[in-house]
């Protein structure tokens, strides 16, 4: 009998996919193949008869091919969806409404060095709240089978967004207005860096990272 799985390899030769999902595409492939040729020696037809009619399951490799590649870059697509822009932008979102319900409330800033452009403001109370914020957007995404980065990602959501704002403001600045002092709006940008990325981005991490903590604790106690 044939070998099925040499045939699709040989057929299906260099998949631009990962090893392994190439592999899994190729066994898959390989396993319909088999069982339809068997079935037609079921049906009584010769060996070489089922070959043949099992061969020409499949009209154009090529063809075959694109749409392999198409499914899975749109799986692709679909993950990324799930796994890290609905749960990144459920805690970017979540960020800033808990930020505007905390300055309508008048809760108490933490001020550093008054005065323009080098004023930190530290709203205490909202970064305490971020770890919450941050363990929701890396559950949203665990939950959706997001692994590594993504889940990271989707937790941090609110600082990276902060970080292109900035990096676009800061560089639109230098261009646009060339009287501004490079000192003043350098020191600005540092100051939004601190105030927007870097405390913000910690706090959501501690949150992200005790929750995946507590997972796999209660895994390895399964």
């Amino acid at each position: 009998m044939l070998d099925w799985l040499a045939y699709v390899n040989h057929r299906l030769s260099r998949l631009p996919l990962s090893e392994a999902e190439a592999l899994q595409v190729r066994e898959e492939l390989a396993a319909h193949l088999e069982d339809t040729h068997l079935s037609l020696r079921a049906q009584g037809l010769s060996e070489s008869e089922a070959v043949r009619l099992t061969c020409d399951q499949v009209s154009s490799w090529q063809e075959l091919r694109r749409n392999i590649l198409s499914a899975k870059s749109e799986a692709f697509m679909q993950n990324r969806v799930s796994q890290l822009w609905i749960p990144g932008l459920v805690t970017f979102f979540g960020s800033f409404v808990l930020l505007a319900v905390y300055e309508i409330l008048g809760f108490p800033l933490f001020v550093i060095h008054p005065g323009e452009p080098s004023t930190i403001v530290i709203y205490v109370y909202w970064l305490l709240s971020l770890p919450l914020l941050g363990a929701l957007g890396a559950y949203l995404s665990l939950r959706a089978r997001g692994r590594g980065l993504a889940v990271h990602c989707a937790a941090l959501f609110p600082a990276l967004i902060m970080a292109a704002v900035l990096l676009a403001v800061f560089l639109v600045a230098l261009v646009v207005d060339r009287h501004a002092s490079f000192r003043i709006v350098t020191s600005a940008f540092a100051v939004g860096v601190l105030n927007g990325i870097l405390l913000p981005g910690v706090f959501l991490l501690v949150g992200d990272l005790l929750l995946q903590l507590v997972m796999k604790c209660r895994r390895a106690s399964n």
